[in-house]
């Protein structure tokens, strides 16, 4: 069952590009200029936090093969690399959205290559205007977003127009 739903207009992923919504927002700005490298390169400054990383990219990029949306096979495996449950260690997800909610840059800039590089693949994505599913483990986040609000989050979450892939049994580790 699906744990909470979050509502949004417009909600895209191109806001991040938006220098003047949130202070955060230009604290980020340098990852830009970061050339977008393969997903292998991308990486490697931050490979020694995760057990078995080599392992999760391959996997990554072999589920990525055939990628749509008009992205390369390492912007898709970038996304499939991040909103991964990695059973075996701390996910990209929950590693990446702590430091970007962390007022300590600095620890954030081993992360640029992997930002750049996944930020470009969601800034590819097709917009979606409606409502989305988030699971956000039992908490309650209606009071947070309400709906025709504009708000701006400091964490990439994963999220689903289907509600069933949050109440299917594979999307759990």
């Amino acid at each position: 069952m699906a744990k909470t739903m979050d509502f949004c207009n417009e909600l895209n992923f191109t806001d991040l590009y938006d220098d003047t919504s949130d202070q955060f927002l230009s604290l980020i700005k340098d990852y830009r200029d970061q050339p977008v490298v393969s997903l292998k390169e991308a990486i490697k400054p931050v490979s020694g936090f995760f057990r078995k990383i080599d392992d999760n990219v391959s996997l990554a990029l072999n589920h990525c093969r055939n990628p749509l949306d008009g992205l390369t096979q390492d912007e898709a495996a970038s996304i499939h690399l991040y909103s991964m449950g990695l059973c075996d260690g701390p996910s990209f997800y929950l590693s990446l959205n702590k430091l970007l909610g962390d007022e300590n840059r600095n620890e954030l800039k081993p992360w640029f290559p992997f930002l750049k590089l996944l930020l470009t693949a969601l800034h590819k994505l097709s917009l979606h205007s409606g409502a989305v599913w988030r699971d956000a483990q039992s908490v309650d986040l209606s009071s947070k977003y309400k709906t025709g609000a504009k708000f701006t989050d400091r964490g990439v979450n994963a999220s689903t127009t289907y509600v069933e892939v949050l109440e299917s049994d594979q999307f759990w580790c």
